[in-house]
């Protein structure tokens, strides 16, 4: 079971990335580190698909849940997460040299307000601003309650709605906006 509360990560890494190995290295180097993070229950890569990556500003994002007793702002300050953050920014953040780390990802705070289906496998509706007559009953709602880093690039409350590859279909009426997402890296079960 998924913590009540969690750090939702936005961002877009550098152009060249996928080129580079950006997929594999998430896999192989990135999910197993921050899986292996005593404060952190359970980590996870997603990547918007087209055409969802057009109606943000981001074309990833990560969850990370916290363990029990973990506290937000202490995670980032870990002395392992920090020097592991520094290598992510200068081997696939925008600009690995801007002193505003913010242009590279931004770090939100968010909490859970109503439990949902829970298993996030494949693919996933992330629904921003939801319509809560029209969301289905299965969806998560969780609510972001402040930041550790840039501005909110989700605000409010939103839905996370788990899909499968043979029922992708999405109904607009869900939220202001409704994102699909294929996830990339996960622990395994």
């Amino acid at each position: 079971m998924f913590s009540e509360k969690m750090l939702m990560l936005t961002y877009t890494p550098r152009s060249d990335s996928e080129s580079r190995g950006y997929t594999p290295w998430l896999r192989e180097i990135d999910n197993p580190f921050f899986n292996s993070v005593n404060k952190i229950q359970n980590y996870s890569n997603w990547k918007l698909t087209q055409p969802s990556a057009q109606q943000v500003d981001w074309s990833h994002f990560d969850f990370m849940h916290l363990a029990k007793g973990a506290q937000p702002e202490e995670i980032l300050g870990l002395p392992d997460v920090a020097e592991f953050a520094a290598s992510w920014t200068r081997q696939w953040g925008q600009d690995p040299d801007a002193e505003d780390l913010s242009v590279n990802y931004q770090v939100h705070i968010v909490e859970r307000i109503r439990q949902g289906q829970l298993r996030r496998r494949g693919l996933i509706a992330l629904i921003l601003e939801p319509s809560f007559s029209d969301l289905p009953v299965q969806a998560e709602l969780w609510k972001s309650t402040g930041m550790i880093l840039g501005a909110p690039q989700v605000t409010g409350t939103f839905a996370v709605l788990p899909l499968t590859y043979s029922d992708t279909l999405v109904d607009p009426r869900w939220g202001k906006s409704v994102l699909v997402a294929e996830c990339i890296a996960q622990p395994d079960d």
